[in-house]
């Protein structure tokens, strides 16, 4: 004869190992005398005396629906209420059976990188003005600094004028550096 053991510390009371018992003895509170059947995706858990067949998706890796967080399941059972197996991409979110695109965070990410772009292109347009300007004042330029000079100020202008907020927005071309 074999005992079958579950844990009944556990409310699903799932199966957890089996050992031979002699012929002359009762089972244990937490074990069963019946083989438990086993399948694929669900795990034995006694109930009423009987082996029934709970989902398990131990292992399985989800996402929070409200957070995209990734987590391992560790319990049998259905997926909790708040998760999914489908894996969240960037700028998405749960509209009720599935990931979507969220244009609206879309945007917001692109407009940021466009102020940023234009904040880095502006310090650099200053810094070679800046340079420039004092090569000429200091009667140190050399031959072109007075065209790169008007050029860099050109394009700081234009830099200035752009729309950052215009997730299209095109950027003026450098000038040249030589």
């Amino acid at each position: 004869m074999i005992n079958y053991y579950f844990d009944n510390t556990n409310e699903l009371k799932p199966f957890t190992h089996e050992l031979e018992a002699n012929d002359d003895t009762l089972p244990p509170d937490n074990a069963l005398r019946i083989a438990p059947e086993f399948k694929d995706g669900y795990w034995p858990c006694e109930k009423n005396g009987k082996w029934g067949l709970v989902e398990d998706n131990r292992g399985k890796t989800v996402y929070s629906i409200e957070t995209k967080v990734q987590d391992k399941i560790d319990y049998l059972g259905k997926i909790k209420s708040g998760f999914t197996e489908l894996e969240p991409f960037e700028f998405c979110k749960w509209n009720g059976e599935k990931w979507v695109l969220d244009e609206d965070e879309q945007n917001a990410f692109k407009i940021k990188q466009n102020k940023m772009l234009k904040s880095s292109l502006l310090n650099e347009a200053n810094e070679n003005i800046s340079i420039l300007q004092d090569a000429i004042d200091l009667d140190m330029s050399e031959d072109g600094d007075e065209e790169r000079l008007k050029a860099w100020k050109k394009y700081r202008v234009l830099l200035n004028r752009i729309d950052a907020s215009d997730i299209n927005v095109i950027f003026p071309t450098k000038p040249e550096l030589s």
